[in-house]
């Protein structure tokens, strides 16, 4: 009998049994498939926290490589003494580690606050690490070019992922993050011009290098009426140079030059690979009461050089090219041939 007092007969109750087992058993398809759900979401958060690290890892090798770098030419230019020869590279390697460490540590705990899992690095809980999760020798630095650097982070450092009995296991890849030194004020020639003079580290743009044919493009268009030779006056003027502080001579690469790494060394020749070497002009002539007379080479490793090197004009039709400061430049024959520049034109 119903509320409403009807009466049912046996063939009418055996009907509902299906519906009443269907219900029962869509309530347990529903609650199975809750709780696959929840478990894949608290898997992919799991795996996710891990590739977080990973991504953590890979930003702070980025950050540190272009922090440390900076913070040697400061410490070159503060201090007003070069870096003992070879040592250069072993500062900034150190200054990366540490970096790491601090902020692989700190972004971590934060994964942890965030996700609530736990994350072991190298088996150890993040929580316990003080300082330290990575060691100098997981850390590299290698140049393929003069204007940065690659860090590298060794791979196949062990990481896991823990939460209410989930767990993620896996390995770190090999890191390898490329930092520019572009920006970065050059402390050879900041020194070595006894705080007369400074450079900005941007790349001169026209400089190619094809099937080993190099050209330079400085003597393109020669303005007579200007006195002008482009794009070597481009170069020499360090047009667009975001600081708009000029004239700060371009950048361009020099495989008779010198790295960054020279540079922050004070090396009067490289044993770096020529693709690493770059040079520079100085513009004016800041160390002329030094040197006694006004045709020193303006490329910059043979300005500083002793013995002198001397320079010889270019001639526009009877006058000499000036730079930007309107001094006039000087080239040693030996690069003025490298360049493909003419004496006159």
């Amino acid at each position: 009998m119903d509320e409403k007092g009807y009466v049912f007969t046996p063939m009418t109750v055996l009907l509902f049994i299906p519906i009443i087992i269907i219900a029962i058993s869509y309530g347990n398809i529903v609650n199975e498939a809750n709780l696959l759900a929840n478990l894949a979401t608290g898997g992919d958060v799991t795996i996710s926290t891990a590739t977080s690290v990973y991504s953590n890892i890979e930003k702070a090798a980025t950050d540190a490589g272009r922090n440390s770098a900076y913070n040697a030419t400061r410490k070159v230019i503060d201090d007003n003494n070069f870096f003992v020869s070879g040592d250069s590279k072993s500062y900034i390697r150190q200054r990366i580690l540490d970096s790491v460490n601090a902020n692989v540590i700190n972004s971590t705990k934060e994964i942890e606050y965030q996700t609530g899992r736990q994350v072991y690095i190298n088996n150890i809980l993040i929580d316990n690490y003080t300082n330290a999760t990575f060691k100098l020798s997981d850390i590299t630095i290698n140049q393929t070019d003069p204007f940065g650097f690659y860090v590298n982070v060794k791979g196949g450092i062990p990481v896991k992922v823990v939460q209410k009995g989930q767990s993620f296991e896996g390995r770190t890849p090999p890191i390898s993050v490329y930092v520019t030194i572009e920006g970065l004020e050059d402390p050879y020639v900041w020194i070595k011009t006894k705080y007369r003079s400074s450079n900005i580290i941007y790349k001169y743009p026209y400089y190619t290098n094809i099937a080993g044919e190099t050209n330079y493009y400085f003597d393109d268009d020669v303005d007579k009426q200007e006195n002008i030779i482009n794009h070597l006056y481009y170069c020499l003027n360090g047009t667009n140079n975001p600081s708009n502080i000029t004239p700060r001579s371009y950048y361009f690469v020099d495989p008779n030059g010198l790295s960054f790494f020279d540079r922050l060394e004070n090396k009067t020749t490289s044993a770096d690979a020529n693709i690493t070497r770059m040079s520079t002009f100085i513009i004016g002539d800041p160390l002329y009461e030094d040197h006694g007379r006004a045709d020193i080479s303006r490329l910059d490793r043979e300005y500083f050089a002793k013995p002198l090197v001397i320079g010889t004009p270019i001639k526009i039709g009877k006058s000499n090219m000036a730079d930007p400061s309107g001094v006039t430049f000087y080239l040693s024959p030996a690069y003025k041939t490298y360049f493909k520049l003419k004496n006159s034109y």
